[in-house]
């Protein structure tokens, strides 16, 4: 997750000055993670 932090941080200094850019628009989708119940046992 940090890394994508650091990614829409750098974007924001990027185009911060930009006077040509109007808008930006950003979709991060996850991944939903397998539930605990549904992995096999390490044992």
């Amino acid at each position: 997750m940090d890394n994508i932090t650091k990614a829409l941080q750098d974007l924001a200094n990027a185009i911060e000055n930009q006077t040509a850019v109007q808008s930006v628009k950003i979709t991060i989708t996850l991944k939903a993670q397998a539930s605990k119940a549904t992995k096999p046992d390490d044992k």
